[in-house]
């Protein structure tokens, strides 16, 4: 039912990614929509790509859009060891501006991770390019009744996958180390 659900809502999307075979060769492009706010423009032109910072430039990634730190043992250690990553980058000087993750274990759980866009391309579509790209990864993947999650702070935004809060049936918990 989940996986009916969220193939219509991704047919229902507007295509924003020029489709082929996910390989690391691959890529995919789409420009920001027209009246989007944005500092460089409503012509910034990303590609996707199957793949995965160093941990360096993840750890840039993060601070450049706002988001908590990582170690940098942590981001050694665990980059790599996902089961799909992309990376978000400008067409024009393949510099990398945005990147998402799918952790878990391959066949009961799916977890949707470092979803980013630096701040000065956000709102122009990254975040859309990626997020298709990572869901059709796990709708190809994923075995019925996986448990698919994430941890959100963009409110609206992963609900046009099919994404709906779990309270009050069940609520997300973290540690902090």
């Amino acid at each position: 039912m989940l996986r009916n659900r969220a193939r219509r809502l991704l047919g229902a999307l507007p295509r924003v990614i020029v489709g082929g075979v996910h390989s690391v060769s691959h890529s995919s492009t789409a420009r920001a929509g027209k009246g989007r706010r944005s500092s460089v423009g409503s012509e910034a032109l990303f590609k996707v790509e199957e793949g995965f910072p160093d941990a360096e430039t993840f750890l840039s990634l993060r601070a450049r859009a706002g988001m908590r730190t990582r170690s940098p043992e942590g981001a050694t250690k665990g980059l790599g060891q996902e089961l799909f990553s992309v990376l978000l980058r400008l067409e024009d000087s393949d510099d990398i501006v945005g990147m998402g993750r799918v952790i878990g274990d391959g066949g009961t759980i799916f977890v949707i991770c470092d979803m980013l866009v630096i701040e000065e391309f956000q709102r122009n579509g990254g975040g859309t390019i990626i997020m298709n790209e990572l869901m059709e990864y796990i709708l190809r993947e994923a075995p019925p009744k996986s448990y698919i999650n994430l941890m959100a702070d963009v409110d609206g935004f992963y609900e046009r996958w099919g994404f709906v809060p779990s309270l009050p049936r069940s609520r997300g918990m973290v540690l902090k180390t």
